[in-house]
């Protein structure tokens, strides 16, 4: 049976793009306009997922691997007349519609509006469903809309005054530092001043400063020349390059080092940077940063320079911890609860007000991520406990089913979901990796080097399974 490639009702796109750097620079900026992107290198990968999941949309490279692209089209079009192809390119000499198999073309260099438009134009979706950011310009061409309100949920005081400055600065070409303890939300507000500013239909690209190693870090940044260094075969673009035009946010950019920061500055001050081998180059790029550290304890240290701080922190928003607002709980958890009961495909089922009596008196040390992770927890495992800031918890939850059968029959009992030994384990094993590895980042004040020593696990590791505990920003 054939898998539904859809997340979140958003569209989907398959890339089949042998060159690696091109495929992940293309999927990066496709993922900005709000699609879902799944991508392969290899033709026959790419089929195998064609014929496992149902894509709307494949754009396939034109490099011969044996099967040239338009036997590969052929075979998609035999799956499905439905699904739409676009043929990515530098060759000139190509036609518009150079095969009956092939919808359109895509031409290299790109360009980052027809892109967009193009995708928009072949996907199969009433366009008043479609989620692509920058394509229904009305809607967030005054900051003033409700887009901010509904990416950053909540109404206290604290997180409306947040709000406020965002609508504020959205516009401005200023640089933003968002300031915060981890799981407060600054990724979304650097999203909700992309959405809201003028580089809206411009690439928006994210990078994690400390996921990556330093000594990779410069040329993931700015990118080199063929022939910089052993192993430098052909020219790399930095993120910089990928964001020239839109806006590129650094996370956790307390952990650049001091050897890059220089850079950085060049960067800010005068718009231009070398690449690794010399090369100068020049972009356009709003920068918007954010950081879980001191910076100013960092500026006094030595650690961080002073000339960038200043220069980052032209505007400086705080994103306020959950226990600061502690009225927008209910708020969230309810947007949460509905969130995955859609993803899981389960039925709703409220939590108690014995539970959220819980959720209210908790300190929530990782903010609305580990709200998040609560909610999650409670309805993929269909537990009545659930772990909370290390304490197990006993928290009921009411199925409005139930409650409904209850009043025609008392003695009606809910069922119960069989679940194998295997799943059982398996959940508890991971439950406790994920509380023991959050423990370990709060007790190192979220430092991952300190953290990863601490666990007695390489940094690599530690990353990944904060990602696949979502524990990251």
């Amino acid at each position: 049976m054939k898998g539904d490639f859809r997340v979140n009702n958003k569209s989907s796109i398959l890339l089949i793009i042998s060159d690696p750097v091109q495929n992940n620079y293309l999927k990066t900026l496709i993922e900005n306009f709000g699609f879902n992107v799944i991508s392969a290198q290899k033709y026959d990968e790419g089929f195998k997922i064609v014929c496992d999941c149902s894509p709307e949309l494949v754009i396939i490279d034109s490099n011969p691997q044996g099967t040239k692209w338009s036997e590969l089209a052929s075979k998609i079009k035999d799956i499905s007349r439905d699904i739409s192809i676009l043929l990515l390119t530098s060759l000139i000499g190509h036609d518009d519609n150079p095969a009956d198999v092939i919808d359109g073309m895509i031409r290299i260099p790109l360009n980052y509006v027809e892109l967009r438009d193009k995708i928009t134009r072949h996907i199969k979706k009433d366009n008043d469903n479609l989620m692509v950011r920058g394509v229904k310009d009305a809607e967030i061409n005054d900051p003033d809309t409700d887009y901010i309100d509904g990416l950053i949920l909540g109404r206290s005081k604290r997180i409306t005054e947040v709000k406020s400055i965002i609508k504020r600065v959205a516009e401005p070409e200023v640089t933003v530092l968002l300031r915060g303890e981890s799981g407060t939300g600054k990724e979304l507000a650097a999203q909700a001043l992309f959405r809201c500013s003028k580089r809206r239909n411009k690439p928006f690209v994210k990078v994690m400063c400390a996921a990556i190693p330093e000594g990779l870090l410069e040329s993931e940044l700015f990118g080199y020349e063929k022939g910089a260094f052993t192993g430098a075969h052909r020219n790399k673009p930095g993120k910089f390059e990928f964001a020239n035009g839109g806006i590129i946010f650094l996370d956790e950019i307390g952990d650049v080092p001091q050897s890059l920061q220089v850079k950085l500055l060049q960067v800010l001050q005068d718009g231009e940077f070398s690449k690794i081998g010399g090369k100068e180059v020049k972009v356009d790029v709003r920068v918007i940063a954010a950081t879980n550290k001191n910076l100013e304890r960092g500026v006094a240290s030595g650690t961080f320079r002073e000339d960038l701080f200043y220069r980052l922190n032209v505007v400086g928003i705080t994103m306020p911890s959950l226990r600061d607002r502690r009225e927008d709980i209910p708020v969230l958890t309810e947007a949460f609860l509905r969130k995955y009961y859609n993803l899981y495909n389960k039925l709703y089922s409220s939590l108690s007000n014995e539970t959220m009596e819980k959720f209210m008196a908790h300190n929530w040390p990782g903010n609305v991520r580990e709200l998040e992770n609560v909610v999650k927890r409670i309805i993929v495992l269909g537990s009545e406990k659930v772990d909370i800031g290390g304490q197990a918890a006993q928290v009921s939850i009411t199925d409005t089913a139930h409650i409904e059968k209850k009043t025609e029959n008392k003695d009606a009992d809910t069922t119960v979901k069989p679940c194998s030994l295997r799943e059982i384990a398996k959940e508890a094993v991971q439950k406790a990796e994920e509380e023991a590895i959050r423990k370990a980042l709060i007790a190192c004040r979220w430092n991952k080097r300190k953290a990863a020593e601490f666990l007695s696990i390489s940094y690599k590791t530690l990353f990944y399974k904060m990602r696949q505990y979502n524990l990251l920003e």
